[in-house]
């Protein structure tokens, strides 16, 4: 290793926190609030506080991965190291598939553009945003930091009027805590809409990607994980208590949060809503994300994994077909008219799965790795790290399930095979990696 390789300046604590709200802050309350009133009606408050708590839940193994072996790129980094280079491609396909998110970005932007806009097909819309986002990528333009915290501010501000001008017009009895009130349709579309919501609150994890180039990870990122998720969550709540406490949630179920916009908000400021805050977010989050996901896919092709040409660039530095995979993960959804509730329950129940990959490399921890995890600031006797992995795994997988049942069974289908082509593509496909190790 050589002595410039640490000597570059880390991220401290504040800085983390900035990233992490920014970070969990973006499309997800734009695009689910209003799917989640559908699933949970007066309850979705406090599915958003459930949603944080299960968001939290989930960064633990990172948590602990983190503090033990800090690295960057860490989902697929930990995977690979702690259960071998096959659980590492598998790890990386479900991430590819739980990709079908990007839609709800482009979808997102569309309805609310058309809420403006109102002579515009939302599916040309989103996929005209789609391409637009995917060229822009390609050559290798990017917001500007000053732009993005300029779009950042603006998100912040109209989700605040939000709150302010929203919280006077509440009916506050219609959060009573009762069954009927907050579980309309049941228990179990309700903790789909939590389920749904550890996406919307979730962000902080990817803190510990750049876990090697953290001031004192070990407790900067266990802090940071918590206190952003948790400041977020009380944000969100209150958004949740206007978004389905002002109009009847007959009205507001499954829609964007422009209906209530339009009661809450004079003109000036409504347009101000929609454009500083929801076009804004979807669309900065929509070109973030086509800009680092490429970055996985790239390594396991250059790693042999796919045909070496996926890892090839263009003269602006981005891998053009791996780029043309995730084109075509958002494409697929908005041209086949799958609806947001749907590529949501996908795009989060597969996710899940790539965190339940996580927590067994955490599993594997103790064993694989025994000195460098007695130093980890998390420290624990194997049995109690195993028994409170457990308990987050049966939620993982929970969450995973309630999910996934709710696909329809085209979508089903679809997932089914493809996870099969994948693990027996990996299979296969081993023997080449092996070998190309070996040179």
């Amino acid at each position: 290793m050589s002595n410039t390789e640490n000597t570059h300046k880390k991220i401290s604590f504040s800085d983390c926190m900035g990233l992490a709200i920014g970070q969990i802050i973006g499309s997800g309350i734009m695009v689910l609030t209003g799917v989640v009133i559908g699933l949970t009606g007066h309850g979705t408050p406090y599915a958003f506080i459930l949603g944080a708590l299960l968001a939290i839940a989930t960064c633990v193994p990172f948590i602990i991965l983190t503090s033990t072996i800090p690295a960057s790129g860490a989902g697929y980094t930990y995977v690979k190291r702690l259960m071998g280079d096959k659980a590492g491609f598998m790890y990386i396909g479900m991430f590819v598939l739980s990709q079908v998110l990007i839609a709800t970005y482009a979808k997102g932007f569309a309805s609310y553009f058309c809420s403006i806009f109102t002579g515009f097909s939302e599916a040309v819309v989103a996929m005209v945003a789609l391409i637009a986002c995917t060229g822009v990528n390609l050559v290798g333009l990017q917001s500007s930091a000053k732009v993005q915290k300029c779009m950042v501010a603006f998100l912040m501000t109209s989700l605040f009027l939000f709150i302010v001008f929203g919280l006077p017009k509440v009916h506050w009895d219609t959060l009573a805590l009762t069954t009927q009130n907050i579980m309309p349709d049941g228990p179990k579309n309700f903790f789909t809409g939590v389920a749904l919501l550890s996406f919307a609150c979730g962000g902080a994890k990817f803190v510990a990607e750049n876990g090697d180039d953290i001031m004192e990870p070990a407790k900067t990122i266990p802090k940071v994980i918590v206190l952003s998720t948790s400041i977020v969550a009380v944000f969100y709540a209150l958004i949740g208590v206007v978004a389905a406490g002002v109009l009847p949630v007959e009205d507001v179920a499954f829609q964007n949060l422009t209906l209530v916009a339009q009661e809450i908000f004079p003109t000036w400021l409504y347009l101000f809503f929609v454009f500083g805050g929801a076009i804004f977010a979807l669309l900065t989050t929509l070109n973030g994300t086509l800009s680092w996901v490429t970055r996985g896919l790239q390594a396991a092709a250059k790693e042999g994994w796919l045909p070496e040409k996926f890892a090839e660039e263009n003269k602006n530095g981005v891998p053009v077909i791996i780029l043309g995979v995730f084109f075509i993960m958002g494409a697929v959804p908005i041209a086949t008219g799958m609806d947001l509730t749907l590529i949501s329950n996908m795009g989060v129940g597969t996710d899940m799965i790539t965190e339940f990959m996580v927590l067994l490399a955490c599993w594997r921890l103790p064993k694989h790795l025994p000195e460098e995890y007695k130093k980890s600031a998390f420290y624990m006797s194997e049995g109690a790290l195993h028994g409170i992995l457990l308990v987050i795994g049966v939620l993982m997988l929970g969450t995973s399930y309630v999910n996934l049942s709710d696909l329809t069974v085209p979508a089903a289908i679809a997932c089914g095979i493809y996870i099969v082509i994948l693990f027996v593509y990996t299979q296969v496909r081993h023997k080449y990696v092996a070998s190309k190790k070996a040179r």
